[in-house]
């Protein structure tokens, strides 16, 4: 979604791609700081186009600034999460009924190889690089719509949701039977059917909002650390 360069970009843009994509693979952790300081250094840029970054995604409600001016990584609780995904079950439905019959051979070919790297990233336990293929499975049948104003609302709920979804994944491990659901997706894309897709990516949809709730509810009563300095990469 936000791995490629995009010619004509601002130096502040580039971060914010660099950022975005950290957020949405769970790079980040729910109550990680981010230093704006920090992060110049380490790419070697001044403070002004990583403070801009950062201040699109506060604006963006991807990051929260506090009334010490600390910039947080939210930690999304049900009511949040229960809004988040109401609106992707209408948003991403649509889109993938709206893509069914604009996708091809090379989107089927696509959708299986990347559901196989996903599985094997989860197999390996390695929840960022599975995270982020997740993301590219989906994404790829939404561009298909070519619904850009969608397009972008979805992807800004993907980055609100990312950090949390990183925690999840070790709680969906549990029941494997839930990755079925891309192969559902995959099933539906391949016959080019709007309605069946729509259905099976509201389901998975449903898969995720389950997984993300026993999260949350399994940190009920666990003590909560407090939010520590985050290197970013």
């Amino acid at each position: 979604m936000y791995e490629l360069p995009v010619r004509g970009e601002t130096l502040a843009e580039q971060i914010y791609r660099q950022l975005a994509t950290e957020i949405l693979s769970g790079s980040f952790a729910p109550l990680d700081r981010i230093n704006i300081r920090q992060h110049a250094d380490e790419i070697g840029v001044s403070v002004t186009p990583v403070r801009e970054a950062v201040q699109r995604l506060v604006s963006e409600g991807v990051l929260d600034a506090t009334d010490k001016n600390t910039i947080l990584v939210p930690e999304r609780n049900e009511p949040e999460i229960q809004e988040i995904f109401d609106i992707r079950r209408r948003l991403e439905g649509d889109m993938a009924a709206t893509a069914a019959p604009l996708l091809d051979e090379s989107d089927d070919v696509f959708l299986k190889k990347t559901h196989g790297s996903y599985l094997d990233a989860l197999d390996a336990e390695d929840y960022k690089t599975a995270l982020r293929l997740n993301s590219l499975f989906h994404f790829r049948i939404y561009k298909r719509a070519d619904l850009p104003l969608r397009l972008k609302i979805a992807e800004s709920l993907w980055l609100r949701i990312g950090p949390t979804l990183r925690h999840m994944y070790p709680t969906l491990q549990r029941d494997r039977t839930d990755h079925r659901r891309h192969e559902i997706i995959i099933e539906c894309a391949a016959r080019r059917d709007p309605v069946s897709l729509r259905t099976a990516v509201i389901g998975d949809l449903n898969s995720s909002q389950l997984a993300l709730n026993r999260y949350v509810g399994d940190q009920t009563g666990e003590h909560r650390r407090s939010p520590s300095p985050r290197r970013m990469r």
